[in-house]
């Protein structure tokens, strides 16, 4: 029987680092690999919010994404 194997997690952040003179916003991405694969949204959410305490600017989107293999 197959089974998944996780090969790799990640965590993106969507900022906003300003907006067009149209006021549309301007948004970017920050990426950490190597994120626990199990971890649930609550703790993925609590990461989140501390780092855009520490950030300059404000977080519209929070992503995790896993890549598993199938053996």
């Amino acid at each position: 029987m197959a089974t998944f194997s996780n090969k790799s997690s990640r965590m993106a952040l969507r900022v906003m680092i300003g907006s067009t003179p149209e006021g549309d916003p301007i948004l970017r991405t920050l990426s950490w690999s190597n994120i626990n694969p199990a971890a649930d949204a609550d703790a993925v959410a609590a990461v989140s919010a501390a780092l855009e305490a520490l950030l300059d600017v404000s977080i519209s989107e929070t992503q995790r994404a896993n890549t598993d293999l199938v053996i």
